[in-house]
């Protein structure tokens, strides 16, 4: 009997090491990645990324430059229920998107950034607004489309991240190719007859931002780059400015083909990538928690 309780004992004891192991293996491992391949054809050029707010467990994206004027509906795993084509309304070059609940009428909306211009001549940007529709047919037309025309207070910039602040429905418009990439504020509300100057409020101590996001408590902005995924935390009475001037972590990122898209999950938790599609190389959907 008292053999067979020291044996008791060590098998015991080499549970917990093997449990012990185990958990340290998955720290140094990181966090999980699901990645699911985007079968769609039509998703080929995939410059923005968003979570719906009215429908949990969707995505919209879209394509860049010269695509159709559509919002593609994706589920997690990359499987695609729905089309949004946004009807007069031309893809000049949108570069990402993002959703936020108005703070006038508690409505959700779809904020899609015609903001690229890799030349930096375009005299004005555009960011078109839609009201979330309920998902029940694979092809939805929106009519009903706010324009909002801005341009920035020192000239023409090629931009590539757009987000809304849910705290305020203020719009920020990160910059690409400036050494230290540039953040412009639109103030809420937004006018949808007159263009508006966005205001340089800030910049980023690296350049080639290529999309942005901010958590739907909006205590947290992601920020990415070709190679770099940053995340920051925004404090109790702190301005997405403020927020922004802080060091920035880095977060986990396989690196893409071509990849100018990042958005978080409807909770806030984990976050999203997506990316061109570049010769055979298929569009993948990763996800990161």
């Amino acid at each position: 009997m008292k053999t067979n309780s020291r044996f008791l004992k060590f098998i015991g004891f080499l549970a917990f090491v093997v449990l012990v192991l185990a958990a340290l293996g998955c720290a140094l491992l990181g966090p999980s990645i699901q990645s699911d391949t985007v079968e769609e054809p039509d998703i080929n050029e995939a410059s923005g990324l968003a979570s719906s707010i009215k429908t949990p467990g969707l995505l919209y994206t879209h394509n860049d430059s010269g695509g159709e004027a559509a919002v593609y509906v994706l589920n997690k795993h990359a499987l695609m229920p729905a089309v949004i084509v946004l009807d007069g309304v031309k893809n000049r070059d949108w570069e990402d998107i993002s959703t936020c609940i108005d703070p006038k009428d508690s409505k959700p909306y779809v904020y899609v950034g015609d903001i690229g211009d890799n030349n930096a001549n375009h005299t004005s940007s555009f960011i078109y607004r839609f009201e979330e529709p309920e998902i029940l047919d694979t092809l939805i037309t929106i009519s009903k489309i706010d324009k909002i025309e801005f341009t920035y207070e020192d000239g023409p910039r090629d931009a590539e991240a757009l987000f809304v602040d849910p705290l305020s429905g203020d719009i920020y418009v990160i910059s690409k190719r400036d050494e230290n990439s540039g953040i412009y504020r639109l103030p809420y509300p937004q006018s949808f007859s007159e263009s508006i100057v966005a205001k340089r409020i800030g910049q980023l101590p690296y350049s080639w931002v290529v999309a942005a996001d901010i958590s739907p408590s909006g205590k947290h902005i992601l920020v990415k780059t070709y190679t770099n995924i940053y995340r920051y935390t925004r404090k109790a009475n702190q301005s997405i400015a403020e927020a922004l001037s802080t060091k920035g972590k880095i977060m986990p990122y396989k690196l893409e083909p071509q990849g100018e898209s990042v958005a978080f999950d409807e909770k806030g938790k984990g976050y999203f990538t997506i990316s061109e599609r570049l010769g055979e190389t298929p569009v993948e959907l990763y996800y990161y928690k």
